[in-house]
């Protein structure tokens, strides 16, 4: 008799918990859009800023990948050979024909032979500029996002805690920490998707840049390079 009740309390322990367990399932994704209008309208902007941020990651990183990668291995060999054989117009030509941001900062530099060495140096500064303008294009909108979405993360959490607490004050009845804790959870949930899409669009917004810096790198050597040459004693 005792054998048999004590198999019965170890079975009702050991299924409690398995019931229990559907009803307290962790959903991140309930817990997103669980509230009011407003808390959806905000979790909606929320993810449409993370959209957002890998589309123009995206865009960026294919288009400046595109452009740095249509360089001849051996460019500035060729332009030596071209300066030194007195073919500046098959110099222009060949730079023209790369069709990539090197190729038009040396046209630049190579259209303005025989002039002053600072206005050689003028003319393929500017055009880097615009080539890091050009690649920077839409960055800034990019950037805006990892300070944006916290922000409204953090709005939809301060108003999730106000409506939480203003709907226990109206409440009848007994204290409920059940239900003030259901708004808590459900107000914080604002902030982790704010920052589940700042993080990741701060990190393509400095990988961007890191790529950026590569090209402006790439650019100087190329015009030291190229200034040594009209330089150097034929």
């Amino acid at each position: 008799m005792l054998i048999t009740e004590l198999t019965q309390i170890l079975f009702a322990q050991v299924a409690a918990p398995a019931v229990g367990a559907d009803d307290l399932e962790f959903s991140f994704w309930k817990i997103m859009f669980h509230g009011g209008a407003f808390a959806k309208i905000v979790m909606v902007t929320v993810l449409l800023l993370g959209v957002f941020s890998v589309y123009l990651f995206f865009e960026r990183f294919f288009f400046i990948k595109r452009l740095t990668s249509k360089t001849d291995a051996n460019f500035m060999d060729n332009i030596e050979d071209f300066i030194k054989e007195g073919k500046m117009e098959s110099a222009l030509d060949y730079c023209k024909r790369q069709n990539s941001p090197e190729g038009r900062i040396l046209e630049k530099g190579i259209s303005r032979l025989g002039r002053p060495v600072s206005d050689i140096v003028s003319a393929m500064e500017s055009q880097a500029q615009v080539e890091v303008a050009n690649m920077e294009k839409n960055l800034n909108l990019l950037a805006v996002v990892p300070s944006i979405a916290p922000m409204l993360g953090l709005l939809g959490t301060v108003i999730g805690m106000i409506i939480a607490f203003f709907n226990l004050s109206h409440a009848s009845g007994s204290f409920s920490p059940k239900t003030l804790s259901e708004g808590i959870y459900t107000a914080l949930g604002q902030t982790a998707v704010g920052l589940a899409v700042a993080i990741p669009a701060n990190f393509f917004y400095n990988l961007l840049l890191t790529r950026i810096d590569k090209f402006v790198l790439k650019a100087q050597n190329m015009s030291g390079e190229f200034l040594d040459l009209i330089n150097k004693p034929l």
